[in-house]
């Protein structure tokens, strides 16, 4: 019978999502805590007995009680499991700091917290091979080597497979968001004779090596475009389901665990069939009602494909989807000469129209772009009245 495990990361528990409308950061946080039962059914599924946090099970070291408090009794409750958790860079182990005031509050017995680099064994369930733990926790949010060094000399028995928990970039390895704070060698399964490296702080599942893996996030927290496609990117939650027979015999398999399902588009759009292929494409999906998506459509409108916009995405589209998060810097509304003058407006009201029109048309003119919108509101009430 294999050594398993469910290797997750980076729940970031207590994250606020300022970015977000309240109503919508509400939910989003929510959905972290509620990742805790996700996490515990996927184990359950893969016939997992415990779960491996790589680190940032929390957001910060500065959260409430309640937050605290919450994400214990959710842990507590799947008391089936054994949790086996690593302080990361959001929620690094300091003294007097959150993981002493989360053990002055009573770990729950089937919580184990890694605060030292030391190797801890783990309980094998009946059948399993025998296997020790080696824990890299973070005490500071950037640590000034590799947090992994230690275990190329750590003493285990003979025979015992040796599993890794680290949180950090792999050097040379393509560090999320231009950084690569805590590295790690890219070679450190081999290094330290582990059979498994289990890997936190990318939010995204990425195989290093064969015995190396970054889980990614189990809830998505970011909209993320991809630089070298087409501008479109979705992001779900996933854990790991690892079995391990022998050192070299390792399979892994993704177990998605997301609640939301995070989208990122910016298509190109021109014309009225353009923009209802995009909303049926989202409306399509079977999740489509817990999709989170940022929409920075580009290109040019005339007045009516404007306002066929706001009637099919704006309105229609985004009462389907969780949060649609509109950002409409590039598109341009270029107005038609016949739309202009089907504008019955009269005076004053007919000259600054033209006039909006002429500043609209001026890329050079700062004004531009509140230009287009007024423009757009003036056909809208023509529309209205008709």
């Amino acid at each position: 019978m294999p050594l398993r495990f469910l290797h997750c990361s980076d729940l970031q528990i207590g994250r606020s999502f300022a970015f977000a409308p309240p109503d919508k950061a509400t939910l989003l946080a929510e959905a972290r805590i509620d990742a805790l039962d996700r996490l515990a059914a996927a184990a359950r599924g893969c016939g997992a007995p415990r779960i491996l946090v790589a680190g940032d099970v929390f957001d910060g070291t500065q959260l409430s009680d309640r937050t605290l408090d919450r994400a214990l009794a959710r842990m507590a409750a799947a008391s089936d499991l054994i949790w086996h958790l690593l302080p990361g860079n959001h929620d690094p182990h300091r003294p007097g700091g959150l993981w002493e005031r989360l053990g002055r509050k009573g770990w729950p017995a089937n919580v184990r917290p890694h605060l030292a680099a030391e190797p801890v064994p783990l309980d094998p369930a009946p059948g399993e091979p025998p296997a020790v733990l080696l824990p890299s926790p973070l005490g500071y949010r950037r640590v000034p080597g590799d947090p992994t060094v230690w275990m190329d000399g750590a003493a285990t028995d003979e025979g015992v497979l040796r599993i890794g928990l680290a949180h950090g970039a792999v050097a040379g390895f393509g560090a999320e968001e231009g950084t690569e704070a805590n590295p790690i060698a890219p070679d450190r399964a081999a290094r330290a004779h582990l059979a498994y490296l289990a890997l936190g702080d990318w939010h995204r599942s990425i195989r290093v090596g064969p015995a190396t893996w970054y889980s990614g996030t189990p809830e998505p927290d970011r909209f993320r475009v991809d630089p070298d496609g087409d501008g479109t990117r979705c992001v779900g939650g996933v854990a790991l389901a690892v079995e391990i027979d022998a050192p070299g015999a390792v399979r892994v398999t993704r177990v998605p665990t997301g609640r939301f399902v995070w989208h990122c588009a910016e298509p190109v759009l021109a014309e009225a069939a353009e923009i209802d292929a995009l909303a049926e494409r989202f409306e399509a999906m079977p999740e489509a009602a817990e999709i989170v998506l940022r929409l920075a459509p580009r290109g040019a409108l005339t007045l009516a494909g404007r306002a066929h916009f706001r009637d099919r995405i704006e309105e229609r589209l985004a009462a389907r989807l969780r949060w649609l998060d509109l950002d409409l810097a590039g598109l341009e509304v270029r107005p038609e000469d016949e739309e202009l003058a089907a504008i019955d407006l009269e005076g004053a009201v007919r000259i600054a129209a033209d006039r909006l029109a002429a500043r609209a048309r001026d890329p050079a003119d700062p004004a531009a772009a509140t230009a287009r919108r007024a423009l757009v509101e003036l056909w809208l009430m023509r529309e209205l009245a008709r």
